[in-house]
C-alpha cells in the first residue's frame, strides 16, 4: 500500500507553528470550531488531495465524526498519527492513572484487550504498544484508514532507549489487524532509518521527517538527512518543507519535490489559495 504524492496535514488546525507563537495562537482561535476545519479539508479535496494525515487530538474527533456521519470526501484516504500525548497527560493531571484507563480504554475490543492483558501478565510488555494502537484508533472507526504513523514523541524515545521490540510489535499489529501501512515520524531521519532497516529488518519502511532548504529541525544535519532520504532504503514523506512558515514558497516546494528520495510531501495550510498554489507547484514536477 502506498500514499499519494501530496498529503494534507493538520498542524494548522491544532494551532501549531514552530516558528511563530503569535501565528500559532491565531490558528488555534481560527480552527476552534469543526466547521472551519471541514472547510479547509474540503478545499484540499476539491483541489485533488486524497490523503489526510492527522493526530488523534480531541479537536479532530468531531471533525472525523462528521466525515463519517455525512459520508464526506469519498475516496479520501486517512492516516492517523498516534499517540497524541497531551490528552494522556491531561487525564493524569485530572484524575491519575485510573482516569487514563477510564477515559481511553472503554471502547476497545474486549477480545483484543484481554489478549493484551494476558501477554502483559506473562511479562510480554510489548503488548502495551498493541493496546496503545487499539485505544488511539477508536476515533477512526468508519474511516478508510490507509496508514497509521507513530508520532516522533514516542518513536524517537523508543529508538533512543533501544526498545526496538516495541516498534516491531507496532509494525506487525498495524499491518495484520488493521491492514494498514505502518509509518514513523521522527526528528532524526538517519537514526530512524538505521533502526528500522538495519536493527529491525524492515523493508523500505515509511518515514516522515523534516526536509527543507533551510535545514530547519533536520537532525543531525541537513547533509546527513539529505543523504538518508536519497539512499532509497526507506520511503519518505517530507514535512515542514516551509520551515513552519519561515520560508516562502519560492524554491521550498521545488527543493523537496525534485529530490529523488522524497516520495510524498506533507503540508498544512489554512488558506484556499495557498493549498491550490502548493498543489500546482508540486504537480508541476511530475
Amino acid at each position: 500500500m502506498s500514499f499519494g504524492r501530496i498529503i494534507l496535514g493538520d498542524n494548522q488546525f491544532l494551532g501549531i507553528n514552530h516558528a511563530s507563537p503569535d501565528k500559532a495562537l491565531s490558528l488555534d482561535e481560527k480552527f476552534a470550531h469543526p466547521d472551519a476545519i471541514l472547510e479547509v479539508i474540503n478545499w484540499a479535496y476539491q483541489a485533488g488531495i486524497r490523503d489526510f494525515m492527522f493526530t488523534t487530538h480531541a479537536r479532530l474527533k468531531p471533525v472525523i465524526h462528521e466525515i463519517i456521519r455525512s459520508r464526506l470526501f469519498p475516496g479520501m484516504q486517512y492516516i492517523p498519527c498516534l499517540p497524541y500525548a497531551h490528552k494522556y497527560a491531561n487525564s493524569l493531571t485530572d484524575g491519575g492513572i485510573l482516569a487514563v484507563v477510564a477515559d481511553h480504554i472503554g471502547g476497545c475490543s474486549k477480545r483484543e484487550l484481554l489478549k493484551c492483558v494476558g501477554r502483559v501478565a506473562v511479562g510480554d510488555f510489548s503488548a502495551v504498544m498493541q493496546l496503545l494502537v487499539e485505544i488511539e484508533l477508536l476515533m477512526t472507526r468508519g474511516l478508510n484508514v490507509r496508514g497509521v504513523f507513530l508520532q516522533n514523541i514516542i518513536f524517537d524515545l523508543i529508538t533512543g532507549l533501544g526498545a526496538w521490540s516495541l516498534l516491531a510489535r507496532f509494525h506487525r499489529h498495524v499491518s495484520e489487524r488493521f491492514q494498514a501501512t505502518p509509518g514513523y515520524i521522527t526528528m532524526n531521519h538517519p537514526m530512524a532509518q538505521r533502526v528500522l532497516c538495519d536493527e529491525i529488518g524492515l523493508h523500505a519502511p515509511w518515514i516522515c521527517a523534516n526536509f527543507n532548504i533551510a535545514g530547519f529541525r533536520m537532525n543531525p544535519s541537513i547533509e546527513e538527512v539529505q543523504a538518508s532520504f536519497g539512499n532509497r532504503q526507506s520511503r519518505n514523506i517530507a514535512m515542514s518543507i516551509f520551515a513552519s512558515g519561515a520560508l516562502g514558497t519560492g524554491g521550498a516546494i521545488e527543493h523537496a519535490r525534485d529530490h529523488a528520495g522524497v516520495d510524498a510531501i506533507l503540508f498544512g495550510s489554512s488558506r484556499r489559495e495557498n493549498i491550490e498554489n502548493n498543489i500546482a507547484l508540486i504537480n508541476a514536477g511530475t
